[in-house]
């Protein structure tokens, strides 16, 4: 089987994006909280996921989880926190750590949003074989590498 083409990818990727952009979350056509007066970013579904997931969760194992400093995982809990989606409370074993959890009247969104965004996920990588879903997840990181360094040559460029 021939590689497949910069096209070919490019085309497979809008298809992929347009489809996560076009669906709306679980819960806006009943006017749900999350969308009432809140604009959620991917970085905040992303936090809100992971933190779903994997809550009660600290600070900086959030930031490294993903990829995103201290400070901007910090901001984006804040963000959540505001909109009430989530509740920080002190880690009992170690006062100086802050735990992040789903609150209790949104876990239902999330477990929705989880079962929108993921279970699809879930279900390529087990159509797939192990080799072929490290080699899809190894092109991603790849590709956002490749963005980022287009990005900050461009930035360095329009700033000549």
């Amino acid at each position: 089987m021939p590689a497949p083409s910069p096209t070919e990818l490019f085309l497979a990727l809008g298809s992929v994006v347009k489809r996560l952009r076009h669906s709306p979350l679980p819960g806006a056509d009943q006017g749900h909280a999350l969308l009432a007066g809140a604009q959620p970013a991917p970085r905040h579904i992303a936090a809100l996921l992971q933190i779903a997931t994997d809550g009660p969760i600290g600070m900086s194992e959030l930031a490294e989880r993903l990829h995103v400093s201290l400070a901007t995982a910090s901001q984006v809990v804040t963000e959540l926190a505001d909109w009430g989606l989530i509740e920080r409370t002190g880690d009992e074993a170690d006062r100086r750590r802050t735990l992040v959890s789903v609150a209790a009247e949104h876990r239902p969104l999330t477990r929705a949003i989880i079962d929108q965004r993921l279970r699809p996920l879930q279900r390529t990588l087990r159509r797939l074989e192990p080799d072929e879903a490290a080699a899809l997840l190894r092109g991603l990181v790849v590709l956002a590498e490749e963005l980022g360094a287009v990005k900050t040559a461009a930035a360095k460029e329009f700033s000549r």
